[in-house]
């Protein structure tokens, strides 16, 4: 079954419900309709998890143990896709990084050209779980060098592969200056990579799988993700490749 918590926060007073299924009990009222779960409300008189609040300030947060699954198969399929979160049977991700023998240090940028954050959290917080959005990453080696040239043209098929998981290793230490440990990671949701590549060039897909490959061997199932592997005439600094990414991460 379905547990769920409400919390709704109105102009500084806190309202704690719990309940199953839709229906919620808050201490000391009759049950009410409560809001669907993983819904989030904040706004002014915008319904909550504890009834209509008009004219007030309002956050309403609503956490379960276990999402709701449809009976059409296609989205139950898609539901538990998207709300499993297992990670790698041999160890946290902190861990991984080092049976893998990865390094990270010296990936991430001096001097960037572009005028960016590296990592920005998106809408609030469910059960201390966001969504990270991290910016483009670029293929930097830990000497501080870059891959460059154009896949079908000046690099080679193996040499885009390589830059490909350049720009992951870059990502990955990103993540771990952003966040302060790669464990905050619950898995990876979207993946967009960017390949600079020749009219006739038609392996980007395989050339991003050196990303995806790396995610899995980090986080485990949880680094599979959605994705897109796009070609295009010429990158940033003449770079072969560039990652950019979402990733669900844990805030408490």
């Amino acid at each position: 079954g379905t547990f769920l918590v409400a919390v709704a926060v109105t102009d500084g007073r806190l309202a704690l419900m719990l309940g199953s299924g839709k229906t919620f009990l808050r201490p000391g009222t009759r049950s009410q309709p409560g809001v669907r779960s993983g819904n989030v409300g904040v706004g002014r008189g915008r319904a909550i998890g504890s009834g209509r609040v008009s004219g007030r300030r309002s956050i309403g947060i609503v956490m379960s143990s276990t999402a709701d699954r449809s009976s059409d198969p296609h989205i139950a399929k898609l539901q538990e896709l998207s709300f499993a979160s297992e990670l790698h049977p041999e160890g946290k991700p902190s861990e991984r990084v080092k049976q893998l023998g990865l390094v990270l240090e010296g990936r991430l940028p001096k001097n960037p050209l572009g005028v960016y954050h590296p990592m920005l959290l998106a809408g609030a917080p469910v059960g201390g779980l966001a969504q990270a959005h991290v910016s483009g990453q670029v293929p930097r080696n830990p000497d501080g060098s870059l891959c460059c040239g154009i896949a079908g043209a000046t690099a080679t098929e193996e040499e885009a592969v390589e830059a490909a998981r350049a720009c992951g290793l870059t990502m990955l230490a990103t993540l771990e200056n952003q966040l302060g440990s790669l464990d905050r990671i619950k898995r990876v949701v979207k993946v967009n990579g960017f390949v600079a590549s020749s009219p006739d060039f038609q392996k980007h897909p395989i050339a991003i799988n050196a990303v995806s490959n790396l995610f899995m061997d980090v986080f485990g199932p949880a680094g599979k993700s959605a994705r897109s592997a796009v070609g295009v005439a010429a990158l940033p600094l003449g770079i072969l490749c560039e990652v950019e990414a979402i990733f669900e991460v844990d805030l408490s």
